[in-house]
């Protein structure tokens, strides 16, 4: 994931947790390219509240001396490892992928700000994420096999709302910009 700081929308919301974190506290969260075991910007749908939260959370769910840093979406619904999770998205200007010869790539979309589908759950006293994954189509189908279930603001609201998180499946978007990094 990364955060590009000419995103207006990501820089607003990075100017927000200044003002809400403790300057210790804000400086643990990766404001730029995001990587497994780092903390990042995550929405949350409050039930209660019927609205959207952002909260920092950690890459990587937790399982045994390993962090799972993706889930499948088509064995999610189906794997006791995730029971209990809650939905989450990840807002970032684009996310990077690599070839089987480690050659980077960076992928977006249309859109200023895209959300990655998530998956969270709170343990050890923190909120940990994956990012859910589909089989990959289009261009990234050359680079690596699976890609980010990836949504629009409006529907990455809807996901994380969803009562049946597959039946968002099919509202990833697949028109994405690739480039050589």
């Amino acid at each position: 994931m990364f955060y590009d700081q000419k995103n207006a929308h990501l820089k607003a919301m990075i100017d927000q947790a200044k003002e809400q974190f403790s300057e210790k506290a804000f400086a643990e969260i990766s404001l730029f390219e995001v990587f497994p075991g780092q903390k990042a910007f995550a929405g949350i749908y409050d039930r209660e509240k019927k609205a959207l939260r952002i909260k920092v959370m950690q890459w990587g769910l937790p399982m045994k001396d390993k962090l799972v840093i993706n889930a499948r979406c088509e064995s999610l619904m189906q794997s006791s490892f995730f029971e209990g999770v809650s939905l989450c998205a990840i807002p970032a200007s684009s996310y990077f992928e690599w070839t089987a010869s480690h050659q980077k790539y960076e992928f977006s979309s249309d859109d200023e700000t895209i959300y990655l589908a998530g998956i969270a759950r709170y343990e050890t006293a923190l909120w940990h994420f994956a990012i859910v994954t589909e089989e990959a189509g289009g261009p990234q189908a050359e680079i690596h096999s699976r890609q980010p279930i990836v949504f629009s603001y409006e529907d990455a609201k809807k996901w994380c709302s969803a009562k049946d998180p597959t039946s968002m499946y099919a509202s990833s978007i697949q028109k994405r910009i690739s480039a050589k990094v």
